[in-house]
């Protein structure tokens, strides 16, 4: 397991708390994460081979892997969109993402209806926590 150091960096002289180096590495992987997920969905496949790019060269910059995910689930999927990718299967990225999008929904609070989950199944958002 690769170590990560969570020195406290302040975001903003105007915040008041500051956020750790892994918060704000979560929140700059959510947009990109985002617009691959819309690129897939659109069948754009050269945005989605360029948001999966800029996905590996964030988790470079920062956690210094090819995947930004460490979570070994999700670092699959990940590398099964990349495949995908790589062989012009955009039914298989899509695919690939959906199962990763699945990694995020069993972080629900235990009283989450499941209409709710369904719901941001079916909107496609992305939503990164972890």
């Amino acid at each position: 397991m690769s170590s990560i150091s969570l020195t406290n960096t302040p975001v903003s002289p105007t915040l008041s708390t500051p956020i750790t180096s892994w918060q704000k590495y979560v929140k700059e992987r959510q947009p990109e994460l985002q617009k691959l997920n819309e690129a897939l969905k659109s069948g754009d496949l050269v945005a989605a081979q360029q948001d999966y790019n800029n996905l590996v060269a964030l988790g470079n910059n920062v956690i210094h892997h090819d995947n930004p995910f460490l979570r070994p689930d999700r670092a699959l999927d990940f590398d099964a969109i990349g495949g995908a990718l790589q062989n012009g299967d955009l039914s298989g990225a899509q695919k690939a993402i959906a199962a990763l999008e699945s990694t995020f929904q069993e972080h629900k609070p235990a009283g989450t209806a499941a209409n709710s989950t369904t719901a941001a199944a079916s909107s496609g958002n992305v939503n990164v926590v972890a």
